[in-house]
């Protein structure tokens, strides 16, 4: 199963990406990297 962003949602999850990456350098891909592991998550185990 394949999952996608509607435009609104991803352009959110940019401007987050680049707010926590302001905060502290790193700290963006961090967060795209655990959003992107729950997204999998989900989807692996959708009745979980």
């Amino acid at each position: 199963m394949n999952f996608d962003f509607r435009p609104e949602a991803e352009a959110e999850f940019l401007e987050a990406i680049a707010y926590y990456e302001e905060r502290a350098p790193g700290l963006g891909l961090d967060f795209s990297t655990e959003v992107r592991a729950a997204i999998q998550r989900i989807l692996a185990y959708p009745l979980a």
